[in-house]
């Protein structure tokens, strides 16, 4: 039986968190860097960059000879239509910038027939990035959350247009990956699907209080850490690599 295969277009941190853990669990994938720098960036993430191929052999989820399985199932390359080839479906995975997603998904139209393309967008609407698609009805969201190969939830996005067929696609694919869904409607008006857009209003809540005075930042990841068994206060993700506007 041939394996399956699919494409990731971009290889920083989140697509080459989400090529490993399709790589992890059998796919044969692509990642398409812009230029052969970043395609070498890419693969040093996946293999050595933090929760890489290296940290699961250290972490005793890998063994040597199941790493270097799944690096045989990785390619790298800067050539969107040989990466994209006989692809069962194709997550985009670059900066957030809604341009340079929109001018992506213009690409992928142009080199891909009619399988899934994916976004993994943490906030977009899905009806804007699909608006380059001759045929929007094969676009959704499938939105991993960071580290990818740690954290369990995706957030899938349909827009109107989207086919019930890409949906159930993506959904069958997190349970694959060992994962967790929730799949929503999509909403123009506004940035954000569930998670971020309540963790919007809870850091938004955070900072005011410390603004005025009522108390520190560490009080208030205090608060919300014992208070609510959250794993880490709004102040504290912070800190470990998320930034505020």
């Amino acid at each position: 039986m041939a394996r399956q295969r699919a494409a990731v277009v971009g290889g920083g941190i989140m697509g080459a968190g989400i090529a490993q853990v399709l790589a992890r669990n059998g796919y044969e994938v692509a990642i398409r860097e812009i230029n052969e720098e970043l395609a070498d960036k890419a693969r040093e993430r996946l293999v050595s960059g933090n929760y890489g191929l290296e940290d699961a052999v250290e972490g005793g989820h890998l063994s040597e000879a199941e790493r270097d399985e799944v690096l045989e199932r990785l390619t790298f390359t800067t050539d969107l239509d040989a990466a994209t080839d006989g692809t069962e479906f194709v997550i985009e995975a670059v900066t957030e910038d809604l341009a340079i997603k929109g001018q992506v998904f213009r690409d992928l139209d142009d080199v891909t027939d009619d399988q899934p393309l994916y976004s993994n967008t943490s906030g977009f609407s899905v009806t804007a990035i699909a608006n380059g698609v001759s045929d929007p009805s094969r676009v959704a969201v499938t939105h991993f959350f960071n580290p990818v190969p740690i954290m369990s939830m995706v957030e899938i996005v349909r827009s109107p247009l989207t086919d019930d067929s890409v949906v159930e696609r993506a959904e069958s694919l997190v349970g694959e990956l060992g994962k967790t869904s929730v799949t929503i409607d999509d909403d123009p008006g506004s940035y954000g699907f569930i998670a971020n857009r309540c963790h919007a209003a809870m850091r938004e809540e955070a900072q005011k209080i410390v603004d005025e005075g009522i108390a520190t930042e560490e009080q208030v990841d205090k608060a919300l850490e014992e208070g609510y068994n959250l794993p880490v206060g709004p102040f504290s993700l912070r800190g470990i690599g998320e930034e505020w506007d």
